[in-house]
């Protein structure tokens, strides 16, 4: 069982901060024991998460639960970068706030969610990216978006990527209560050396750079 890191995602005080770390511990253990008792989930590599400091988790995306594992394997709050229309949802808003989450427009190229997810980053927040942009409802690894290569060269912070397998795609509700066993392969830190965030080559690089270390994870896994 890893060691506890409360981080701060937005300055509190007093009795308020208090009741922000009492709040992410019994999140934390509420959500880890449903994964492990109705997914039956497995971690591996939970040890190149950084205790403190900040750093971008990158992973595939399959699921509606995809956050959930995350959460569940981080010994450290995760803030999402999270669709504005489920970030705006009445009944997880309130989860939303309290990570930390940076709502995105999928319309098109949200600057006011970089800037967001560069001030977290610079305050040491670990910040959580679905580099696919979506769910892949197949279970296979999709072309990369280069909003999160951006992201990680403005602020210089090493990626991890981060692999899910098992749990694939259901429409919701049925996808929190149709149990099936979930593996989360956590791999060795992504630094970037010589890229430019201003150079679209330099952007397409990383870009592969992320997936090709998300597949390599995928790889690994064993054919059942």
């Amino acid at each position: 069982m890893p060691k506890l890191f409360y981080t701060e995602t937005r300055p509190l005080t007093g009795w308020r901060k208090l009741h922000d770390m009492a709040r992410f511990y019994w999140w934390w253990w509420v959500n880890r024991f449903y994964m492990r008792l109705f997914f039956r989930l497995e971690i591996s590599g939970e040890e190149w998460i950084p205790s403190s400091g900040s750093a971008i988790l990158v992973s595939n995306h399959i699921s509606y639960l995809d956050a959930n594992i995350i959460s569940a394997a981080s010994p450290r709050k995760v803030s999402f970068m999270i669709a504005r229309e489920w970030y705006e949802a009445r009944l997880i808003n309130w989860m939303c706030r309290f990570l930390g989450c940076i709502p995105v427009n999928r319309s098109g190229q949200d600057l006011g969610a970089v800037k967001s997810a560069l001030k977290g980053l610079s305050q040491g927040v670990l910040l959580g990216c679905f580099p696919e942009g979506g769910i892949s409802v197949d279970g296979n690894l999709q072309e990369g978006k280069q909003g999160v290569a951006l992201i990680a060269l403005r602020s210089g912070c090493p990626m991890i990527p981060v692999h899910l397998s098992g749990h694939c795609f259901q429409s919701l509700p049925a996808t929190f209560f149709l149990p099936k066993k979930i593996h989360i392969r956590i791999g060795k830190p992504i630094l970037l050396d010589g890229e430019d965030p201003k150079d679209r080559e330099s952007l397409a690089r990383v870009t592969r750079r992320i997936t090709d270390a998300i597949q390599s994870l995928a790889d690994q896994v064993e054919p059942h």
